[in-house]
């Protein structure tokens, strides 16, 4: 972690006593606490003073967002409008607005407040309001691209097991037919039923769960499928591939998404204050004594933040810590040199490029003491040697606007996930949030559901292969809907009808008027029985009736739809946590998943065929 680093925006100068801790509680905390008693009290014009106070000084500082504060104001707003307070609520999400512009929960309860009074006009823009604020925030972003990718890959899964139960459900007959003439070479009747259904249900009865079970059951029935049927039953076993992998991914991405370190540099680079931020860094560096790292960190958001006190605290034990650290160094003499104690700066910018010759801010930043102290020619060469090392760097920190030109080295994300993927190997980090959970790529794909899944294809390919040689398929017959196969029939009748069915519709050969009639009857229930069955299976999984009927890719786009849009409903909140509370209301959460999930539904029951 000794890079250059990334130049800080300029620092903006403050007045004697203001760079300290208590100045900034006395400037922030303490109007905070203000505006609490005033909004409490119905004083709106007292309350909306305290605000301005607050984000006056927040702009003098340099810090765009005061999180923690807008949080806690959008939380009341909630408390207040679930107990009918709409007009309190909407002041409370007014000063939410102000102190964090891009806070999503603060945006999202400005919709919730707009539906609740009636004032749809204000809706829309509102919405879009929030949506900006949703992809604004970094860590609503995040939230936001690991639910979709969880559910995206949640939702593939269970369209794909939908499709092998539809694959299941339309030839497990035959194939339980296949597996009775099997056992009835060995065992008697009832044993030949009873081991036709062991092995039917073998996955369950060795303790594997139904995934196991419906990847056995495609193998065994791929077979009798026709040719559309069979890409969709592959593609649907494929679809479980990925999905295990992916959510490994996205559990530990939010895990790690809850790492101090990692959120400490969101909150540097979005120029954020989050209390609840430096609470949980100073917990880590109590575990982490020795990183120097941490000690950076902490007081680069302390200087952000104008604790200049603090932020010198931290840097001067940082740099105790390692004898290779230069940042420290290069920070602790940008904030002497904005004190304007000159000596001090230089001495911490020399001893920084000591440590590391190489380093352009620390000798950037020398050049401005000189000029500062009026040694033109020393400033001169110092500058010179700094652009030696880096001509576009030099030129950047130039360009940069601002009252100091002193530049400070930031902690940058990318430095933020390489320090979590360096303290993975320490076993100290375990008792920190965001850290308990490791990621290695071949583990997520060692899975044995995983092999399963992605074996089972040319598993299907192998036994159908095997069974066309050793005498084919049982098959459904066209009348009755009873399954045979060429064992339970004499050679040379016809290949779609029964035994019985031949005697009574094609030879009609001493069968009795009575024995007919009770043949057509049974036809009629069981085609009626079927007809129902199918149907109620198309009103739980659209497209199930085009399946059955032979235009298998008729049900894809219903059935995918309609699965993913209920995947995504009943999953939308559950599949992944945000260490903040819900943004959006329920409504617009679920608009999309719903309309979706219904779009399936009225596609799956169009153009549907009854059978007579």
């Amino acid at each position: 972690m000794l890079g250059a680093g990334v130049p800080a925006a300029a620092q903006v100068l403050v007045g004697p006593g203001e760079s300290t801790e208590t100045a900034f509680r006395r400037q922030i905390r303490a109007p905070w606490f203000s505006w609490l008693a005033a909004h409490e009290e119905g004083d709106a014009e007292l309350a909306a003073s305290r605000v301005e106070e607050i984000t006056r000084h927040a702009r003098k500082i340099g810090v765009r967002r005061l999180t923690d504060m807008a949080l806690a104001a959008t939380l009341l707003a909630r408390k207040e409008l679930l107990s009918g307070y709409v007009d309190r609520a909407e002041a409370s999400l007014k000063a939410a607005v102000a102190l964090d512009p891009e806070l999503p929960e603060a945006r999202w309860g400005v919709v919730s407040v707009s539906t609740a009074a009636g004032r749809w006009t204000k809706v829309p823009g509102a919405v879009l309001a929030a949506v900006k604020a949703t992809f604004a925030d970094r860590e609503a972003r995040r939230v936001l691209g690991l639910r979709t990718v969880c559910l995206l890959a949640a939702a593939a899964a269970a369209t794909g097991l939908a499709l092998v139960l539809l694959l299941v459900l339309e030839y497990g007959r035959r194939l339980l037919h296949d597996l009775r003439e099997i056992a009835a070479r060995r065992l008697r009747p009832p044993l030949d039923v009873a081991a036709a259904w062991l092995a039917l249900l073998l996955p369950l009865v060795l303790g594997l769960d139904l995934v196991w079970l419906a990847i056995a059951l495609f193998v065994a029935t791929w077979g009798y499928a026709g040719r559309v049927q069979k890409v969709l039953g592959a593609a649907g076993v494929l679809a479980l591939v990925p999905a295990l992998p992916l959510l490994d991914r996205v559990g530990y991405e939010m895990a790690v998404g809850a790492s101090p370190i990692l959120r400490g540099a969101e909150a540097l680079a979005e120029r954020r204050y989050d209390q609840r931020v430096l609470d949980d860094l100073e917990a880590v560096k109590n575990v982490l004594t020795d990183d120097v790292d941490v000690h950076f960190l902490l007081g680069r958001l302390y200087q952000s933040l104008g604790q200049n006190d603090r932020a010198v605290s931290e840097y001067t034990a940082g740099s105790r810590l390692s004898e290779a650290d230069s940042r420290c160094l290069v920070n602790r003499g940008n904030i002497r040199f904005v004190d304007g104690d000159f000596g001090s700066a230089q001495e911490d910018f020399q001893k920084a490029l000591e440590r590391n010759a190489r380093d352009v801010a620390a000798r950037y930043n020398l050049s401005l003491v000189f000029a500062e102290t009026f040694r033109t020619i020393e400033a001169a060469q110092t500058l010179q040697e700094a652009r030696a090392l880096d001509a576009r760097t030099v030129q950047r920190y130039q360009d940069q606007p601002g009252a100091v030109k002193v530049v400070s080295l930031d902690y940058s994300l990318d430095e933020a996930r390489q320090k979590v993927r360096a303290l993975s190997g320490d076993a100290r980090s375990r008792r920190l949030l965001g850290h308990f959970r490791t990621y290695r790529s071949a583990a997520a794909w060692s899975t044995p559901l995983l092999w399963a899944a992605l074996l089972a294809v040319p598993g299907a390919v192998l036994l159908d292969r095997r069974r066309q040689r050793l005498g084919g398929y049982a098959v459904e017959c066209q009348k009755c809907a009873r399954t045979f196969c060429r064992r339970c029939k004499p050679q040379g009748e016809s290949a779609m009808l029964c035994s019985q069915c031949v005697h009574v519709y094609l030879k009609k050969d001493g069968v009795s008027i009575e024995t007919k009639l009770q043949k057509v009857e049974e036809v009629k229930r069981r085609r009626s029985l079927s007809e129902r069955l199918r149907l109620a299976l198309n009103l739980v999984l659209p497209g199930s009736a085009a399946f059955s009927d032979g235009a298998a890719a008729r049900a894809v786009v219903p059935l995918t739809l309609f699965v993913c849009g209920v995947t995504a409903a009943a999953g939308w909140d559950r599949w992944v946590v945000s260490p903040r509370p819900g943004a959006a209301p329920a409504w617009a959460a679920l608009s999309l998943p719903v309309l979706a999930a219904l779009t399936g539904f009225v596609l799956g029951q169009l153009r549907l065929r009854r059978k007579g």
